[in-house]
This record gives structure tokens, sequence and C-alpha cells, in this order.
């Protein structure tokens, strides 16, 4: 009889338990639709159902907590042209003050854009992402990451990543030697931050997979891919002015390709975002891009892009804003010295929160 009661008594106190030991959890949503007018010898009207992004974030213990961004985005390879991802999924264990162990698939610190932003279009300062990230900037990486935040009185900040790399996915990778990405920050100020970064992998064949540009079936490129051993490096600069008037955010990358058939291809892109907040809620901004690809690159291949827009941003509340975007732009490819027609194009992006 007593063991009966014991037995009655943890199964009516289990639920109690389990929910005093159950995890702090979080989930949110983000998405967005678009409207687009683009003309370059013709015009085309036409929407855009966009990414849909679910963000999870958990506190596990003290010390150790779970991040996971998943993300359903059109693929027309799909009988419902939509597919989804694991864009982030790790493990953070803060053994120290602000130093941290990362374990998982992450964002690359390589820039402020890809370290801060994840992929709800209700935080970008304009429509879309910098064109390099669709071509020649590494966007993750599965593997041990160390990392530290604001340091000292300047802010430092510090991120050393070791894992899969470019040709690799999120199971295997026949490649010996991992990618490295180290990158360090400051912010000197509220609202600003400075940062460099330094990307390594020796890659023993030319292949795209998971961890790389979103554009990584090269549609500008027409003939066999490239598949030999490849050396590739990128170095990338940024700085980010978030204030209460102004927003100002500069990313410059060089990436340096070789290959045994063509030698060094040397690459270069730049975007400035300059943006001014008035009353709140009303941001008119400016944005220019320019990415030029070498006629000897193997991995990215010869584009040239040059990319000119004006917009505005009307954020209705912290959960949902509308952007206005202008664009003018020309991209070259195959042949990078050749002219091709500019295009105009009008965006309209309506993006929100749940």
């Amino acid at each position: 009889m007593k063991h009966l009661i014991l037995v009655v008594s943890i199964l009516i106190a289990a639920p109690s338990i389990l929910l005093a030991q159950k995890p702090n959890t979080q989930f949110n949503g983000f998405g967005h639709v678009e409207y687009a007018l683009d003309y370059t010898d013709h015009a085309d009207s036409y929407f855009i159902l966009g990414e849909h992004n679910f963000f999870l974030t958990s506190k596990l213990s003290d010390k150790i907590s779970f991040l996971g961004e998943y993300v359903i985005r059109f693929n027309s390879g799909s009988a419902t042209t939509f597919l989804p991802s694991i864009e982030r999924s790790f493990v953070k264990f803060n053994y120290k003050n602000n130093h941290s162990l990362i374990l998982g698939k992450i964002h690359t610190p390589l820039n402020y854009w890809n370290d801060v932003y994840h992929h709800g279009r209700l935080f970008f300062p304009t429509v879309d992402r910098p064109s390099a990230f669709q071509y020649f900037v590494p966007l993750h990486m599965l593997g041990l990451q160390a990392q530290g935040q604001n340091l000292g009185p300047l802010n430092f900040g510090y991120d050393v990543v070791v894992g899969n790399g470019i040709a690799s996915t999120d199971v295997f990778d026949d490649n010996v030697d991992p990618a490295f990405a180290v990158a360090v920050h400051i912010k000197p100020k509220e609202g600003y931050r400075i940062g460099a970064s330094y990307y390594l992998d020796h890659m023993a064949s030319n292949t795209y997979s998971a961890h790389t540009g979103h554009s990584a079936s090269k549609r500008h490129y027409v003939g066999p891919l490239y598949k030999g051993m490849m050396h590739f490096s990128l170095a990338s600069f940024s700085y980010a002015q978030f204030t209460d008037k102004v927003e100002i955010l500069n990313e410059f990358s060089y990436n340096r390709t070789f290959t045994d058939s063509l030698g060094s291809a040397n690459n270069i892109a730049n975007y400035l975002y300059a943006g001014i907040r008035i009353k709140d809620k009303h941001v008119p901004y400016f944005k220019t891009e320019y990415m030029n690809v070498s006629k000897s690159d193997l991995h990215t291949y010869p584009v040239r892009i040059q990319k000119i827009a004006l917009g505005y941003k009307h954020e209705f509340s912290p959960m949902v804003n509308v952007k206005f975007q202008l664009e003018r732009y020309n991209y070259s490819h195959h042949n990078v010295g050749s002219a091709l027609p500019n295009s105009t194009a009008l965006e309209v992006q309506l993006s929100y929160g749940f």
C-alpha cells in the first residue's frame, strides 16, 4: 500500500516537476510579400510571396542556450514550388562572462549584415541583401565557434570558427582541411560597429552546396563548371552606424581564388546604404552597389553588377513595415567588358513579424 501511494504521488507531482524544468523557449515568425515592376526591353509586373522565417530561441540552463532558424522559400524544383531549409541550428555555452563556445550551423560572422540580420526582411534596411551574398560570400558554416562579445571599453568582439566549408553539406565534407574564419569588431559608441574578417577554404573540388551563396547554381554562366581543386579566401570590412537620426552601412569584400588551370583571380564588391530617420517611423534612403568578378575566376565566374537605388521605409510598428525602392541596375555576364542594357525596377515590400 505504501508503495502504491508513493507511485501515485510521483505521477501526480511529475507534471509540476517537468514544468519547473521546462526550458524558457520563445518562438517568432517573419515573412514578406512583394510587388515588382521590372523593365529592361519590356515591362514585367508581378507579386512575390517571399521567405517565411521561423525563429526559435531557448534558454536550456543558466549558461546554455539554443537558437534555431528555419526558412520556407520558393524553389522551382518542388512540387509545391516551396521547400524548407535549416539556416541556423546551434547550442551556445557561455562558459565565462561574455566568452562562449558555439556548436552547430551558423551564419558566417564575415560582415555586419550576415552577423546581425537573420532572414526576416522586417529588419533589413533595404528590400534585398547585398549582391555579393548571392555570389561569392559564404553564408553558413557548420562547426565549432569561439566567441566574445562586449569586452572592454570599446565593446570588443571576436569570432573564430572551424568547420565545414563551401563545398560541404550539413552532414558530410569530403575534404580533410576544414574551412577557417576569424572576425573582430568594436562598438565604440551606441549604434556604431566597425569590423574586419578573414575566411579561408581549401576545397578538394570546386562544388557548390548549402554553405555558399543563394545563387550557387551560377545562372549567369553557360558552360561546364570547373570541378578541380580550389583555394578560396575572403577579406571583409564593415562600417555600421544606426543612431536615432542617421543610418549608414558599408560592406566591402575582397575575394581571391586560385586554380591550377587559370591561376589567381581577384574579385571585389562594395555595398553602401545611407538613410535618414525622420520622426522615428520614416526612413528615406539611398543605396549603391558594385561587384566585379575577374574573367579568370572559376568559382563565381565572370560577372559585373552595378546598382543604384532610392527608397523609403515606413514603420507602422516594430513588427510591420513597408519599403518602396526604385532601382537602376546593370549586369554584365560572361564577357565582363560587354555592355548590356540598363534595367529599372520598382519594388514594394511589406514585411511583418508574428
